[in-house]
């Protein structure tokens, strides 16, 4: 049974906060019955790079239907754009949102209830601390921006509790920073220079700007807490790598977290949410202010840190980058991957999820993915599905719990996805992301080798003329139809073929076979047009013919179909439901006209076959419908002698439902498809037609071609012969 999804959108999913607010929210929902999908990107850079606007496609998953509500992080998104664009997708969906952070302009016009701690009363905590215990009344605040509400709301807490222990706020107290390390280091430059005078003790706003404090004071040797005490708002586990460890006051994030949750809940259930009341954070004491440092959490933090390094260490050590560049195909690429799979800490699964053409320099499209799990003692078996099924890794791994999904790219092409999945509530590090980005990269060098194998296979060195094929290629073709569209005689059909439509192209083997089926389709084309007709290969995948007939346009494209499945080559390399026929009358209608209009037909065939190949057993169902096409004299006795022993029932219902129509009919159309490549292109007598097909009873062949096709075979000769 398939449980209702959460998804929590982020825009990094691997820092610290972020991580404790997720193992919070994922905590909650499995407790509550749900299972959790997490969306991140990789990079979330200042300023914006255009090369990363790519990653920001991973949010389109919010487009999936399973998807019953979703968490949001406000405050993760550091750019206006990567906001606007996360606002317009949960704009089309009509299901509960609940916020995480502080209200922000992007996102208010969604009305999403924020849950957020309260940064005034925190920060008045922190303030009154220093005062407090320490006894201390001339203290410097380092805040944010100065046009963040956040700034404005951690400076309200600063000067409440001055003004409660009657300090008179003094302005020039108060600086302002931008949350990054550089703001804390020119802060520290000001005081040791003497252009500011040196304060008993510097409140930051958050850990960030306090690590460029400490740095820097460091470097001065300016001694902490002796000669100047430093605190900080919100709390990381970075603080360890910086002298001495901070002082700082943490937000009880998963408190937040499970109480966005548990709202998100009652929303989905129809009960009256709790009031809510901002969670209290605690001290964490290190050794930059006089209190003594907690040692037992220091020593946890140094644990955490000590693991992080020796996985650091191991990623700078790896092979995994060179072995990719050196790879000739994608089965070796997972192999590599799989290899060193282990440098993700503490997962369950991972499943690499690239769409069906990810190699294809014209783009990928947005529909079907192949999924590929990389622990090689797993099932590495490829499985298709709809992109936007998100409940069928669940489905494959019962016992997770939460699924974490990031963007393969590579500059402004999307390959697919990475799917993270763990079994308790968890997620990746900083490692993961290096790791990932070293899996894109491979993946793009691996693309480009093929294109260029490809490419030096099928270049065309003639003007007119394909080099490959020997057909017109489209500047020739062109030409020659112009020349044929004022002539009275002259064609009056185009037709179209596109072949290979999901295959991949992805080795030296691979490239050869595809260039075998590209001949096999070559010769198709060329037997179809006959000696009158025009044939080109315009593009790789592409092949249009012009001919004069008395067939109708369907007809026509039809018997390209028959006689394209009958050459061997293209049938063993690509199967059924890889090509895709499409026709026009000419009638004067320009070359691009024409083109554009039977594309527009093949990329609608293509979209149905994509929707077959979404149906269960779809992978045996192709395997056995090419087998009938390829063979089609054998099944006479189907039952006997294809279909699987103790399935019959099951194959036969699952057929229907797949390709529409019957495998017993599909059996019959398949001796018709032989019959029209014979009929159309050779000069064979009826009755060897028939014993051709596998029919014994020439006459009974004959009622049986008229009944699928609506007419008598020797008329159906007379029509489409070339």
């Amino acid at each position: 049974m398939r449980k209702p999804l959460i998804a929590v959108v982020t825009a990094i999913a691997n820092s610290f906060a972020e991580h404790e607010l997720l193992c919070s929210i994922i905590a909650e929902n499995e407790k509550q019955g749900y299972a959790t999908v997490v969306f991140s990107n990789i990079y979330n850079v200042v300023p914006e790079d255009v090369n990363l606007r790519c990653e920001q496609r991973i949010y389109e998953l919010l487009r999936s239907r399973e998807i019953s509500g979703v968490i949001l992080f406000t405050e993760s998104f550091v750019t206006p754009e990567s906001r606007s664009m996360v606002a317009s997708f949960l704009r089309e969906k009509d299901v509960p949102v609940v916020g995480i952070g502080a209200q922000v302009a992007e996102f208010a016009t969604l009305s999403v209830p924020c849950f957020n701690t309260d940064d005034t009363r925190e920060v008045e905590a922190l303030t009154d601390h220093l005062i407090d215990v320490h006894g201390m009344t001339d203290i410097l605040m380092l805040s944010g921006t100065k046009d963040v509400a956040v700034s404005q709301q951690r400076n309200a807490g600063y000067l409440r509790s001055l003004q409660k222990h009657g300090i008179t706020p003094d302005p020039d107290r108060l600086v302002y920073g931008d949350f990054w390390w550089p703001s804390g280091r020119a802060l520290a430059d000001s005081l040791i220079s003497g252009e500011r005078s040196m304060p008993q003790a510097i409140l930051c706003a958050n850990d960030r700007m306090a690590y460029g404090l400490l740095s820097r004071f460091s470097e001065a040797g300016i001694r902490v807490p002796q000669q100047v005490s430093v605190v900080s708002y919100e709390y990381s586990d970075h603080r360890l790598y910086y002298s001495p460890p901070l002082t700082c006051r943490r937000r009880d994030r998963q408190a937040l977290g499970k109480a966005a949750a548990h709202h998100l809940h009652c929303l989905l259930t129809g009960a009256a949410p709790p009031p809510f009341t901002p969670p209290d954070g605690i001290m964490i004491f290190g050794a930059s202010c006089p209190c003594r440092m907690n040692e037992m959490q220091t020593l946890q933090e140094q644990r955490d840190a000590a693991v992080r390094r020796d996985y650091y260490d191991l990623n700078l050590i790896s092979t995994m980058e060179y072995r990719m560049t050196m790879c000739r195909d994608l089965e070796e690429f997972m192999q590599i991957i799989g290899d060193y799979q282990w440098m993700i800490r503490d997962k369950s699964s991972l499943y690499l999820r690239l769409y069906a053409n990810w190699y294809d320099p014209d783009g990928c499209s947005d529909g079907l993915v192949q999924s590929r799990c990389i622990q090689p003692w797993k099932d590495t078996g490829v499985f298709e599905t709809d992109r936007y099924d998100l409940n069928v890794l669940f489905e494959r791994e019962p016992e997770t719990v939460v699924c974490y999904y990031t963007p393969v790219f590579s500059g402004n092409r999307l390959f697919g996805d990475l799917a993270v999945l763990y079994d308790t509530p968890n997620g990746f590090d900083d490692v993961f992301r290096h790791w990932l980005k070293s899996l894109s990269i491979g993946l793009d060098f691996l693309r480009l080798k093929n294109d260029i194998r490809y490419l030096l296979s099928c270049q065309n060195v003639s003007e007119y003329r394909d080099t490959l094929t020997g057909l017109y290629n489209d500047k020739g073709l062109k030409r020659a139809y112009v020349a044929q569209a004022g002539q009275e005689d002259g064609v009056n059909c185009c037709v179209m073929l596109r072949i290979c439509l999901f295959s991949q192209t992805n080795s030296e083997d691979m490239i050869a076979r595809k260039t075998d089926a590209v001949l096999g389709a070559a010769r198709a084309v060329s037997r179809f047009c006959g000696s009158t007709g025009l044939a080109g290969h315009i593009r790789n995948d592409t092949f249009v013919c012009f001919v004069r007939r008395q067939a109708s346009p369907a007809q026509l494209a039809d018997l390209l179909a028959a006689i394209v499945t009958q050459e061997s080559s293209y049938l063993d390399f690509a199967g059924m439901d890889s090509l895709a026929c499409a026709a026009m009358p000419c009638e004067g209608v320009a070359y691009e006209a024409l083109l554009a209009a039977c594309t527009e037909q093949v990329n609608d065939i293509r979209k149905v076959y994509e929707e077959r190949r979404k149906k269960r057993y779809f992978r045996e169902l192709i395997e056995l419908r090419s087998l009938i096409y390829a063979a089609p004299e054998i099944t006479f006795e189907p039952d006997k002698e294809l279909l699987p022993e103790g399935k019959t029932e099951l194959y036969r219902e699952s057929y229907k439902k797949c390709f529409g129509i019957s495998f017993h009919q599909d059996c019959i159309a398949a001796r018709c498809a032989r019959a029209k490549c014979l009929l159309a292109a050779t000069q064979m007598e009826l009755s060897e037609i028939s014993e051709k097909c596998g029919y014994v009873d020439h006459k009974y062949f004959q009622r049986q071609f008229a009944a699928v096709t609506g007419i008598p075979a020797m008329q159906y000769r007379s029509l489409c012969k070339a």
